[in-house]
């Protein structure tokens, strides 16, 4: 073992060693994995054995760290009085957290939705500045795009923000689902807000699909031909839905005006729509949440 392995781990060793409950449980892991670095010179060359060894380092401390950051969240929350009891005992091996745990997902949930509806606000923005300057041709609109890009008054700063909020909308609403998830909030009491949100992340995900074609280029035109033809072979529907899409047999013009027409109005509206019906579904599920905890507390303290 080099000296800046021996080195790393004993920064990862003394960052363990400040919580003495908890590198009583991950010395002998620790250990295992220093005692492993001469195995792997032995099996592999120098370089890799040493990737596998920092790897496997990273790994133990992003555990670790999770693991202790988890139980002092747990401890906390003990000495908040979140944990509930009954006569003094834990309900169950897995204690529940009362309001706390839910309450903070639920507010990360209702934070991000927020974030949702203003990026939705952003590309809406962007979009209506971009659509007086752009062409839904095939002969205008990679041109279009370029004079924007090039000549129109922070054209490339409007661009960059359309798209970054698209591709920020899709991430902030998947990233919104797990967090739903967590809260429990797929129950029947938050249909509203959990379908919403499953639909605003599939919209988001529409708009990024019909945006491929828009500045018409190879990249944007082939991968959008595959994907028509990937569609046009399912059964029964497959046909009808490319010709729709692509308003005839092959790509053209008919193509990007439908792609436009569907990103610029029915997806966009509709995002829209269905950001506002998702923040307004999370802060009223709240508040009613709310109560019915503060009514569950005050009638069983513990």
């Amino acid at each position: 073992m080099d000296n800046q392995d021996v080195k790393l781990a004993g920064k990862v060793a003394k960052f363990i060693n400040r919580f003495p409950d908890d590198w009583q449980k991950y010395q002998d892991w620790l250990r295992a994995i220093m005692s492993s670095r001469s195995v792997l010179l032995e099996r592999y060359p120098a370089w890799q054995a040493t990737m596998i060894f920092r790897w496997r380092l990273f790994y133990f401390m992003v555990y670790v760290a999770s693991g202790i950051f988890w139980s002092r969240l747990r401890r906390y929350a003990h000495k908040q009085g979140a944990w509930r009891t009954v006569d003094g005992e834990t309900v169950g091996e897995q204690p529940v957290i009362r309001g706390q745990y839910r309450y903070i997902l639920q507010r990360v949930a209702t934070l991000l939705a927020m974030v949702e509806l203003t990026l939705c606000g952003i590309a809406a923005l962007t979009g209506v500045m971009l659509a007086f300057y752009y062409q839904p041709t095939a002969l205008g609109a990679y041109t279009s795009l370029k004079m924007i890009v090039n000549n129109v008054a922070n054209g490339a700063l409007i661009l960059s923000l359309h798209n970054v909020a698209g591709d920020g909308l899709i991430v902030f609403a998947l990233i919104q689902i797990v967090v739903m998830f967590l809260g429990r909030e797929f129950l029947l009491s938050w249909f509203t807000a959990w379908i919403s949100g499953i639909g605003l992340a599939l919209t988001a995900m529409a708009l990024s699909w019909t945006a491929v074609v828009l500045a018409w280029e190879q990249t944007g035109f082939w991968r959008l031909k595959i994907e028509l033809n990937i569609l046009g072979s399912l059964p029964w529907v497959g046909p009808t839905l490319r010709d729709i899409l692509s308003g005839g047999s092959g790509i053209s013009s008919f193509t990007l005006q439908h792609m436009y027409m569907l990103h610029s109005y029915v997806l966009a509206i509709a995002a829209i729509l269905i950001s506002i019906t998702h923040l307004t579904a999370l802060i009223f599920q709240e508040q009613q949440w709310q109560s019915a905890e503060r009514s569950n507390c005050a009638a069983n303290p513990k």
